[in-house]
């Protein structure tokens, strides 16, 4: 089975990454935490690109993922039916990508990727970039906000989950999870 594209995530069967999770209320504080892992469980070849399905432990629906870095500078997913920009490295801050939004929970609408040019140093791990994913429903209403930190050659670093507040306008950190080891094939 070939290894798929060079690019920002290290990707090949076998790699799993270990996460610190933490989950908070609407005012901050933690109210649980507790271990996830993300895992490259199979590598399935169509067209000739190679697609890798991710398990994410935490998101029981994450067996129907999977991902590939399309080029050096961009990592492509596939949840569901969307097929979508999942990260990508940018030279200027930007919306990078818009696809329909698959959530059950609201209305379905429109997704969109921000990438950040500026690169930071997260947990330790420096060179590390950074995007965001805004989930709108069909009434153009933000409803969820994803964090993601990948470190090139590493993996995700920093996960970070939002939700909306009551108020329908302020967000609130609702989970976060922060790399602790991994091991790549």
């Amino acid at each position: 089975m070939p290894d798929g594209t060079p690019g920002l995530m290290p990707l090949k069967t076998g790699n799993i990454w270990y996460y610190q999770k933490k989950m908070h209320d609407a005012n901050g504080a933690v109210t649980a935490t507790g271990n996830d892992t993300i895992a490259i469980v199979a590598a399935v070849v169509a067209n000739n690109i190679v697609y890798f399905q991710l398990v994410w432990t935490s998101m029981p629906v994450s067996y129907q993922s999977f991902i590939n870095n399309i080029d050096s500078v961009t990592v492509q997913k596939i949840d569901s039916v969307a097929k979508y920009t999942f990260f990508k490295k940018v030279s200027s801050d930007g919306a990078v990508d818009t696809w329909s939004d698959t959530v059950t929970s609201h209305c379905p609408g429109q997704n969109q990727l921000y990438a950040y040019a500026a690169e930071s140093t997260v947990n330790g791990y420096s060179g590390c970039l950074k995007n965001g994913i805004t989930v709108n429903d069909c009434t153009s209403e933000a409803f969820q906000k994803w964090v993601y930190y990948l470190k090139p050659g590493v993996g995700l670093v920093r996960i970070e989950h939002y939700l909306v507040k009551d108020d329908r306008v302020t967000f609130y950190l609702d989970f976060e999870e922060d790399l602790k080891s991994y091991n790549l094939n």
